[in-house]
Order: structure tokens, then sequence, then C-alpha cells
């Protein structure tokens, strides 16, 4: 007996897929968190998009419509400048590093008058690889907060930077 002579079987081939994709999105309507505007007062966290995970030079951190943008510049062989640009305007900006158990005093980031929504602080850092990055933002009275490695602050490239001159 041919198995394509049968109609039902070969009607049920075609009908599956489209029942069954049918079935993921309704599922994924009825099961699925809403969307909500942030709550002045509340608190929300930045998730860390993969920039942030490897030596990049810099991390974007994002919930929502917000997004900010951390990018680094080394002045010496510990101290860095830790510049955010956010895609909002920001009321404040406190960072602070992690290394092992020992947290530094949070430090208020400058805003940088020469350009929109930059906020700008100057670090000691000896093991990036080794600390986590904890920001706090404040934005329209609503607390924004993220906490992610810090190894993103040397950027490193597999590839000599010598044939890239200015």
């Amino acid at each position: 007996m041919n198995i394509l002579k049968n109609k039902h079987l070969v009607l049920a081939m075609f009908v599956a897929p489209v029942l069954a994709l049918i079935a993921y999105f309704a599922t994924d309507h009825v099961v699925s968190e809403k969307p909500h505007a942030a709550q002045q007062g509340s608190s929300y966290k930045l998730a860390a998009k993969s920039n942030c995970r490897y030596q990049s030079g810099q991390c974007t951190l994002h919930n929502g419509d917000v997004e900010v943008n951390i990018r680094v510049e080394r002045i010496t062989g510990s101290l860095i400048e830790l510049i955010l640009h956010a895609n909002m305007p920001l009321q404040n900006a406190l960072v602070s590093f992690v290394v092992g158990n020992e947290e530094t005093e949070p430090a208020v980031m400058q805003n940088s008058m020469s350009e929109e929504n930059t906020w700008r602080a100057r670090f000691e850092i000896v093991e990036p690889e080794k600390s986590t990055l904890r920001l706090a933002l404040e934005l329209s009275d609503t607390l924004f907060f993220a906490e992610t490695p810090a190894v993103f602050i040397d950027y490193d490239t597999s590839f000599s930077r010598d044939n890239f001159s200015d």
C-alpha cells in the first residue's frame, strides 16, 4: 500500500506545521509578561549585552527604552576613565568596583557639559578581569541598577595594532 495515496495522511502533513506555529504564538501571547512603563520611585535592573563579557572596550546595558553604553579610556597603567553615555537624560549616576570581597566607595559620576547625556569618572583599577562593576542610575525619579564583570575594560584583539596607525 502506497502511503501517499492516503488523503488523510497527506492533509495531516500540511496541516500539522500550521497548527504547530499557531500553538507556538498563541502560547507566547498568553504566557508572556506584558511590558509596562517604569513607575516613579521603583527600581529596575539593567541587563548586560554580550559585549560586557569579553575584552571589547565597552559595555552596553539596557532595560526597555533605557540604554546605557559604557566605554573606558586607559590613562595610565592602573588609572582609567569610565565614560557613560545614556540615550535619555540622567539625573544622577553612581559607580563602584568590587574586587574579591572589597568594594570601593561609590563615586558620583560627573556630567560632561560638552556632550549631552555623557557622564565621566576616574578610577584606579589593577585587575579588571577579577573585578565587578556596580552601577546605579537615576532617571526621572526611577532607579536603574546593574552589576556586571569588568572584563570589558581592556580592549583586546587577536591581531597587531601596528597596522592601524593614524
